[in-house]
């Protein structure tokens, strides 16, 4: 090698350790962008706790998946087809695979399936999406990254699929869970209100289904809750206190009121106040709750109708 040489190669060696500061600047800004991303356009789902989202599939059924962040596991349970369920928003019953197509038609989409799925089974489903978000439930790396970027009607933002699908990236097959529940003892078969054969519910939600679904955080709180009953409809009520029993917290009081049009409302400053304001798309106000409970709930005859 040349002296010229030489001195070419210790110039360009110098050069590239200039460069590479800058490089490493570069990517910690391209990285702090995309956590502020993702802090910006999340709304269901911050990696820490539970989320159950329903899943429309394409063949007529149900998924309803849960992410367990704690225990870092997913578990998908598969709701048939020809399930018998009472539509929510008062409109009748119908198999479960009408139910998407019914939220279509009446502009409401894929919310009148997640609410039906908390109105019929008790599960508390936050989040609705159509067949494209199967991805996340599969273990598959395409199919993941499809439900991560590629369009499908939901109600998650960017952040949140983002957040789901690098969970779900992160999971060996071992820590997914995969359970019909035509087979819990949660539905029995019957002949429907069609003359067709189905599944109709058959008593309360199964011990092995309701662990999937509780937040040991909410039970080790020893969360009390009141609701206050406006809706002149007692079962309303009940069914929205089984929903709060199911996701872990103790509902120890219902008081029956003068009929009331107002909708819901709730009164907490704790995580579970926001995550059932998501669940019932309720008003969370800024008082405290009254009295000894650490949650207060107000329904109205609004929230009977549309619930």
């Amino acid at each position: 090698m040349t002296p010229a040489q030489r001195r070419k190669r210790i110039a360009n060696f110098k050069n590239k350790g200039k460069k590479l500061p800058f490089v490493r600047l570069i990517a910690l800004a391209l990285g702090a962008i995309f956590i502020l991303y993702l802090a910006l356009t999340t709304k269901y789902w911050n990696s820490k706790e539970k989320l159950s989202m329903v899943i429309n599939s394409p063949e007529g059924g149900v998924v309803v998946s849960v992410l367990d962040p704690q225990n870092g596991e997913i578990t998908n349970i598969s709701i048939p087809k020809n399930t018998q369920v009472e539509a929510s928003r008062q409109l009748g019953t119908w198999k479960r695979k009408r139910i998407w197509a019914l939220g279509v038609n009446e502009k409401v989409g894929g919310a009148l399936l997640k609410d039906t799925v908390v109105k019929n089974f008790k599960f508390p489903v936050s989040v609705w999406a159509d067949g494209g978000a199967l991805g996340f439930a599969s273990g598959d790396t395409l199919k993941t990254l499809k439900a991560m970027f590629f369009p499908y009607d939901t109600n998650l933002r960017m952040g949140d699929r983002l957040r789901i699908g690098i969970f779900s990236l992160g999971l060996s097959n071992s820590k997914r869970t995969d359970l019909d529940l035509a087979k819990s003892g949660y539905l029995k078969k019957a002949k429907l209100t069609d003359g067709e054969e189905g599944y109709v519910l058959s008593g309360r939600l199964p011990k092995d289904l309701l662990v999937v679904f509780s937040d040991p955080e909410i039970s080790r709180l020893g969360l009390k809750v009141s609701i206050k009953d406006t809706s002149g409809n007692p079962r309303v009520a009940q069914e929205i206190a089984e929903v709060i029993e199911v996701m872990g917290a103790k509902v120890a009081a219902v008081s029956k009121e003068t009929k009331a049009s107002s909708d819901c409302r709730i009164w907490g400053s704790n995580f579970f106040a926001k995550d059932l304001t998501r669940l019932l798309s309720c008003k969370l106000e800024k008082e405290p709750p009254q009295g000894k409970f650490d949650l207060e709930i107000e329904i109205g005859e609004g929230f009977a109708e549309r619930f």
